[in-house]
C-alpha cells in the first residue's frame, strides 16, 4: 500500500507540473517611509512589494513596520498579485502607537486580542493569511495599504514590510491576463488583431534569453512555442520572464486564449479580451512617455535640439492598429510595394489640435510595426506636445511627446 501511494503522489506531481519540495522566498518594501495622511485627505498609504519567485502558496507571513500616534485610527491590509486580500488590522488597539510586528497564523493570540504596548511581537492578524493559499501564485507585485479614515489631526509613517512566504515552486509556465502586455507601451487589458504582445510571467523559457534572427519570426524560439485560441502564433523573444509574440491578423473576439508550451510543461489557456485595436506609441525610453520615437518630415530623429517645424510631417511607429489591406500574415516582413493600409481609420492629434494622418500602416521591413504619418498643425504650440493616435475608438497611451519648433 505504501508503494502504492508513493507512486500515486508522483503521478500527481508530475501531472501538475509542481514539485512537491517546499520553497521560501522573502521580499521586502525597503524604500523612503510612506506618510500616512490625516483623514481628510481621503488617500491610502501603499508599499508595493515585489516577490520574484513563482511558488504555490502554503504559508505567508508579514512582518509590518508603521509609527503613528493612535493605531485605532488605521486600517491595514495585504494584497496578493491577483487582488487576493487580507485584513490585518481594523480599528485595534488604540493605545499603540508603533506596530512593529509580524502576523503569522501560527501565533498564539491575535494582535488586535492582545494590544501590546510596545507593539512588537508575533501576533495572529484579525484575517487568517492563509487566505492567500487559493491565491493563484506569489510572483508578481503584492500591496500593503494602510489607511487613516478616523482621525483629520493624527498622521504617521508606513515604514517598512518584509514578506516570507513558503510554497511549492511553480515550473510550469505562469502568467495572468493582466501580464498580456502591448509591447510598445506596456498597457494590458486587450489583443488586437496582428499586435506584437509581450507575456511577462514565470518559467516562460529558456534562463538565456533567445532572439529571432532578422526577417520572419519563427513559430518555435528557445524551446517556446505560444498558441492563440490552438493556433501557434509567431514568437520574436523568448526568455524565463517574458515572451514577446504577434498576434493573428484574423483574430476575432471576444477573448484570445493564450497558452505557452515551454519544453514538456504547459501553461493554463488565459484568456483576454480582444478589441479591433489596441494603440500604443513606442518612447524613448521604457514604459510608453515621455518623447516619442519621432522622426521629422526630413528623416531626422525628432528631439528638444531637433524639433519639428509646423506645416511637416512627422512620423510615429506603433502596433496594435488592427487589420490592414492588402492583408498581412502575423509574423512575415511586410513589403515596400504594396504598402498594407490600416482598415478601420487612423485619426491623431499634436498638443490637442487635430492632426491630418497621410497614412496609417505597416512599416516596411518589420513585423508588427506600424507607422503614421501626421501633418502638425500650424496652430500647435511650441516645446514638447503630446501626441496621441486613435482608431475603432481606441486610442494611444497619454503623456507621449513629440517637440516643436517655436
Amino acid at each position: 500500500m505504501k508503494n502504492r501511494i508513493a507512486a500515486l503522489v508522483l503521478v500527481l506531481s508530475t501531472l501538475s507540473g509542481f514539485a512537491w519540495a517546499q520553497d521560501t522566498v522573502t521580499a521586502s518594501y525597503n524604500g523612503f517611509p510612506i506618510p500616512i495622511m490625516p483623514d481628510y485627505w481621503d488617500t491610502i498609504s501603499v508599499a508595493y512589494i515585489t516577490v520574484p519567485r513563482a511558488l504555490k502558496m502554503t504559508k505567508v507571513t508579514a512582518r509590518v513596520n508603521i509609527s503613528y500616534p493612535q493605531i485605532e485610527d488605521l486600517n491595514v491590509f495585504l494584497f496578493s498579485p491577483d487582488g487576493t486580500r487580507t485584513k490585518l488590522l481594523e480599528h485595534n488597539c488604540g493605545s499603540v502607537r508603533i506596530i512593529n510586528a509580524t502576523f503569522d497564523d501560527a501565533a498564539p493570540t491575535r494582535f488586535s486580542e492582545t494590544c501590546p504596548v510596545s507593539g512588537t511581537g508575533t501576533f495572529r492578524a484579525n484575517e487568517p493569511l492563509s487566505n492567500f493559499n487559493s491565491a493563484d501564485s506569489s510572483v508578481g507585485i503584492w500591496v500593503l495599504a494602510v489607511e487613516n479614515n478616523r482621525s483629520d489631526s493624527r498622521a504617521g509613517y508606513l515604514n517598512d514590510v518584509t514578506l516570507t512566504i513558503t510554497g511549492t515552486s511553480q515550473a510550469q509556465p505562469y502568467f495572468r491576463p493582466d501580464q498580456v502586455l502591448n509591447s510598445a507601451n506596456l498597457r494590458s487589458g486587450a489583443v488586437a488583431p496582428g499586435q506584437v504582445a509581450s507575456i511577462t510571467g514565470t518559467s516562460l523559457g529558456p534562463t538565456e534569453p533567445v532572439i529571432a534572427p532578422a526577417g520572419a519570426w519563427p513559430q518555435t524560439l528557445g524551446g517556446v512555442q505560444v498558441t492563440v485560441n490552438g493556433v501557434v502564433v509567431p514568437i520574436r523573444y523568448a526568455s524565463a520572464a517574458r515572451l514577446d509574440i504577434q498576434m493573428p491578423f484574423n483574430l476575432t473576439g471576444p477573448q484570445a486564449n493564450i497558452q505557452v508550451t515551454y519544453g514538456s510543461n504547459v501553461s493554463a489557456a488565459v484568456p483576454v479580451p480582444v478589441q479591433a485595436s489596441f494603440p500604443g506609441l513606442f518612447a524613448e525610453r521604457s514604459g510608453g512617455s515621455g518623447q516619442a520615437k519621432a522622426l521629422n518630415q526630413d528623416g531626422t530623429v525628432n528631439s528638444v535640439t531637433n524639433p519639428a517645424r509646423r506645416g511637416t510631417y512627422i512620423t510615429v511607429y506603433g502596433i496594435g492598429l488592427g487589420v490592414v489591406e492588402p492583408p498581412a500574415v502575423a509574423g512575415q516582413v511586410p513589403p515596400a510595394s504594396p504598402l498594407s493600409v490600416a482598415v478601420n481609420p487612423v485619426a491623431a492629434s499634436i498638443g490637442g489640435v487635430p492632426a491630418p494622418v497621410s497614412f496609417a500602416g505597416l512599416a516596411p521591413g518589420i513585423p508588427g510595426l506600424y507607422q503614421v504619418n501626421i501633418l502638425v498643425p500650424e496652430s500647435v504650440a511650441s516645446g514638447a506636445q503630446e501626441v496621441v493616435v486613435s482608431n475603432a475608438n481606441n486610442g494611444s497611451q497619454n503623456g507621449l511627446t513629440v517637440q516643436i519648433r517655436p
